[in-house]
Formats: C-alpha cells, structure tokens, sequence
C-alpha cells in the first residue's frame, strides 16, 4: 500500500473511485487496479463476495461513500452471476494462453541461441574450413527463409539475449532476421531472400582485420579510426569473393550495405539505383540494429527512438518504399520498447501483431500479480486500451525495471503468432 491509498470496505465503493484488489487471483477482472466507471462494474465488483479494497485518492474522481455505523458487518455476496462466471472462465483461459505463448517464447530464444551458437562456429572456422562454414551459413538461412515464407502471419519477437561477447555473432542473427523480415514484406523471391540472408549473415566478416582496440571502443572514434574501421567493406568483400558457392547478390550485400541513398554512404558513395535492392534492404536492418546496441549500452537507441530516428531525420537516407515496408514490419513501437497504456499501466512490447500496428502485444507491469505470471496483453483484445507513449528504461522506477526487464540488447526472432489458437 503507498501512501495514497487507503484500505475501505466494499460497501463503501462507489463509482468514480480508483481502487486495487490485494490479491491478482482474488477477481475475475484483467487488472487489479482500475477506475469503476459503469454501475454495471460495481455491481459485479460487489457480487465477489471481498471485505476490502485499497482507494487511491489521486485517480478517484470522488471520495469513497461514508463508513457504515460500527459492528455494521459487511454485505453477504450476491448469489453467483452466469456473467461473472464467465468472467472466471475467460481469465482462466487468459491464465492457460499465457502459458502457452510463455511456450512459444521459449521455443523462439532457444532458436534464436542455437543461431547465434552456428554464427560463431561458422564465423571462426569460415577460412580454416571454408565449404563447410558456407554450408552451414546456407542451412540455417534456408531454416529461416522456409519458416518465413511457409507462415503467412509470422510475428517478430523480443528474445532474452544477455550482452557480452556475443555480440557480434547476435548482431549478424538480429541484421539477417530483420532483412528476411523486410525482404518478405518486400516479396522478394524464395531465391532473392537466401541470398540476401546470406549476405547479412556474412556482412561484417572483414571485421575479422580490424583491431579489436576500435571495434570495442565506447569512446568516439578519431577521424584516422573511423577511416580504417570503414575498410572492413573492402575486407569483406576480398574475403567473400574466395568463398565457394556465394550467390552474387550475396556479395552485393557484404559489398554495399553501408550505402545511403543520398551518396553519403561508404566505401563508395553510391547513390539511389546504384545500390541493389537488396544492399538496400541490409542497410535499413543493420542501421536499425547498432542504433539499438551500441558498443556503449549508454549510447543506445530504444527501438521506437531508432524507428522514430531512421524516419523522421534520415528519411533521405534510405529507399522510402522499404523504411515504410519496415516500420510496418517492426511497428510503430516495435518489440523491445517500453510504453504506457491509457490506463496508466506500464508494459513491455514483446512482439507486434502483422497488420495491426497499433496493437502490439506486451507484457505488463502489475506488482499484484507475480512476475512469473505477469500478464500478456494482446492489444487487440482490449480495443478500450491505447499506447499513449514511450518511455526509456532509466526512466522508470526500480521496481517496474526489475519485474519488466527491458533488455540492455535489444535481439529477435520469428515465430507463430501468440493470439489465439496460433500459440499452440
């Protein structure tokens, strides 16, 4: 209880008070905390058969009814109401899909590690054993593409991956999963999206020849630094072109995904048609992604500042037809941010709805309900709730950081839709 609240009896509710249940699984209501606007909701609120509720003075809109004379007892709950039992059944059922998309976000992180596991063994051994390196990059791109084009409706989710040295490795996954993402909106061809996956899983691969003292910098680069670090497209390339089997378009991608459609991109500052679609499509998911996961986790973007960012300040920078293919991919609040709903409630965007951009799925913050059972709401199902803005992490509170955990790197990956009966 803080400082706002009181603790009253529930004869004394009435509508227009702002009011908390102490127990998540004492009432058939989605939230435990919430204004009672319709005689309707007071009515099944005095039908639960509960003494109290905590009163937060702040929200109400008027003060709680006088108390009741004393050794008054409480009123006897209402016979039971085919309309409250439904409301148990449903979050009963809202109880057993959560645990069913807890599943399905299990089952997406464990891909997305054994990933990132294949990225670093094909990465270290691609010259010492360069056709099997080339074959495995193939069977995992092959995974995802299959996987992407067989689901009409595949979501994009926010997948727990730690910081550390990994980080290269989960910035090749996040750039190729984001590019197969883009590519499909962009109905590019089954052959066009291995390639393109293929090329953004090898697209830093001249990385391997430079220092390790400036790609780990957290400090500004000096002019000399940033000269030599921008020679690692030309490594690449050197390097990709003694591969076995590389699709050309493939080169493309290592060759130019650092070129801007207004000619102020490297190494060869190419400038709108020169770039190949699908370059172009590279460039949009590796700026997203190191906008989001700077090597100085201070420096980062949230995903819908970078969205925000790419689209409002950069808009010349990149093909207008893809960025908006894009943001329709990721969302306007794409997975990985945080957001307050119009209800005052705080939650974490876990994965965006196809189509609905507006109503993306997230998880919530409720400290009555535990953490491991905290609530996923699909927006979709709850057309009375908005996102009403973004919040960056070091704004909230300790307590909603700790239970929401936004991610200090920001990685994803695919799978089934989590609404409905698509979570099974």
């Amino acid at each position: 209880m803080d400082e706002v609240e009181q603790r009253i009896r529930i004869d004394q509710v009435r509508v227009g008070l702002h009011i908390r249940m102490e127990s998540w699984m004492d009432h058939p209501f989605l939230f435990s905390s919430f204004k009672i606007r319709t005689e309707k909701q007071l009515k099944l609120l005095l039908s639960l058969g509960i003494s109290h509720v905590l009163y937060d003075s702040s929200k109400s809109d008027l003060p709680p009814l006088p108390p009741p004379k004393a050794n008054t007892p409480p009123p006897p709950p209402a016979p039971p109401d085919p309309e409250i039992e439904a409301m148990w059944a449903e979050k009963k059922e809202r109880r057993e899909k959560l645990s069913r998309q807890r599943e399905v976000l299990g089952r997406c992180e464990r891909q997305f590690a054994t990933g990132a596991s294949t990225v670093k063994s094909l990465l270290r051994d691609i010259f010492s054993r360069p056709e099997e390196s080339v074959q495995q990059a193939q069977a995992l791109v092959s995974d995802m593409v299959d996987s992407m084009l067989a689901d009409k409706d595949v979501a994009l989710h926010l997948v727990n991956a730690k910081a550390g040295d990994e980080n290269a490795y989960y910035h090749a996954l996040n750039v190729t999963m984001l590019a197969l993402i883009l590519g499909k909106e962009a109905q590019l061809s089954a052959e066009a999206m291995r390639a393109l996956g293929i090329g953004t899983l090898l697209h830093d691969i001249g990385k391997k020849k430079i220092p390790g003292q400036i790609l780990m910098n957290k400090s500004p680069w000096t002019k000399a630094e940033h000269s030599f670090y921008q020679q690692h497209v030309a490594y690449g390339v050197e390097m990709a072109q003694s591969l076995p089997e590389l699709p050309a378009a493939a080169l493309d991608v290592i060759a130019m995904h650092h070129e801007l459609l207004d000619g102020s991109g490297y190494p060869g500052k190419l400038e709108g048609e020169k770039i190949a679609r699908i370059a172009r499509i590279a460039c949009i998911a590796n700026t997203f992604d190191n906008y989001c996961n700077r090597n100085n986790p201070a420096e980062s973007m949230t995903p819908a500042e970078a969205i925000s960012f790419m689209f409002k300040k950069e808009m010349g920078k990149y093909d207008p037809v893809l960025l908006q293919l894009f943001i329709r991919c990721m969302g306007v609040y794409p997975p990985g941010s945080v957001v307050q709903l119009s209800n005052g409630q705080i939650g974490l965007i876990m994965s965006v709805n196809p189509g609905q951009l507006l109503h993306p799925s997230l998880l919530i913050y409720d400290p009555d309900v535990p953490k491991e059972e905290a609530l996923w709401l699909d927006l979709r199902e709850a057309p009375e709730l908005s996102v009403v803005k973004t919040l960056h992490p070091v704004e909230l509170d300790v307590a909603v950081r700790a239970y929401l955990d936004p991610r200090t790197r920001v990685s994803y990956f695919t799978g089934n839709s989590l609404s409905g009966n698509q979570a099974d």
